[in-house]
């Protein structure tokens, strides 16, 4: 009579147990250990290639996903003639999983709505609820952005999903023909400054984007605005050589006895903001510090 193997039960004797499953442990802990190494090496590989860090991260992204699956699968291997077995080892991850990591699986599943979604990619400005800068890297679990101050911040993909969110990044061609209806009037001859300084970077680059860049400044009613709006003009002009075009502004709102005034610019590169931005509004507000 032949006799049946029993499975040493990893919770009354876990020694007999590892040694039952030897090979499949290996197996797993050569799995983790690919994990770590080879995503590092991948990473560092496409980059030596010239791979965009949008193109990397998505890559990566894969091959961690592939691991991952390959160790699920090792785990699962270790109870296929246990039922019992796994509901107990599953329901323990489970428990442990919603106790311990809710946050950080939110995050992940916000991660994968965002390279789904795509809502900015890798090198464009965007202002996320309150922090502004540069994308630098989109992961799982966080979106790297690198601040006007030229410091970083790791923004949750889960306060990504639920913040409003402001890409600055433009299609050109879209941009000029939303204008077109805008070309008769006292400001057709900037119109047609602006249409023909887009059209020569598109050409010159190749590219149909640009960065168009916007912000707020406040002034109260005893301000003299028949001479801040000629200050603006002067320091708008002084300043078409650095932007694609002669920077403009609007009255965009009048509350509370005072008037806010939008600004706005455009870079052919994101740096180009943190580079110019607050030297910009700085020449804007010395008819502030003066007083006008």
């Amino acid at each position: 009579m032949q006799e049946t193997t029993t499975i040493p039960d990893l919770f009354v004797d876990p020694v007999a147990f590892i040694q039952y499953f030897w090979l499949q442990i290996l197996q797993l802990v050569i799995l983790f250990l690919l994990y770590f190494i080879l995503t590092r090496i991948l990473r560092r590989s496409l980059t030596a290639m010239g791979v965009g860090p949008e193109a990397s991260s998505g890559i990566v992204l894969i091959s961690r996903l592939v691991l991952f699956a390959a160790m699920v699968v090792v785990i699962i291997g270790f109870f296929s003639s246990s039922f019992a077995a796994i509901l107990s080892v599953t329901t323990l991850f489970g428990t442990a999983i919603g106790l311990a990591f809710s946050q950080a699986l939110g995050n992940i599943v916000s991660g994968l709505y965002v390279f789904a979604a795509r809502p900015f990619r890798v090198g464009d400005y965007v202002k996320i609820g309150s922090v502004e800068g540069i994308v630098r890297e989109i992961t799982l679990n966080y979106t790297e952005v690198l601040l006007p101050d030229e410091t970083t911040q790791l923004v949750p993909n889960s306060k990504v999903v639920t913040s409003e969110v402001t890409n600055y990044r433009i299609e050109m061609s879209d941009f000029i023909d939303r204008n077109e209806d805008l070309e008769s009037g006292e400001d057709s001859s900037v119109r047609r400054s602006m249409r023909r300084a887009l059209y020569r970077l598109k050409d010159m680059t190749g590219y149909d984007e640009a960065y168009r860049y916007t912000f707020e400044l406040t002034f109260h009613m005893n301000f003299d605005h028949q001479n801040l709006r000629i200050t603006f003009e002067n320091v708008c002009k002084n300043w078409t050589t650095r932007f694609l075009t002669s920077p403009s502004y609007i009255v965009w709102a009048a509350p509370n006895a005072c008037v806010v005034y939008r600004f706005s610019f455009i870079v052919a590169n994101p740096m180009d903001i943190i580079k110019y931005g607050s030297e910009f509004k700085d020449d804007l507000l010395q008819v502030y510090w003066k007083g006008a």
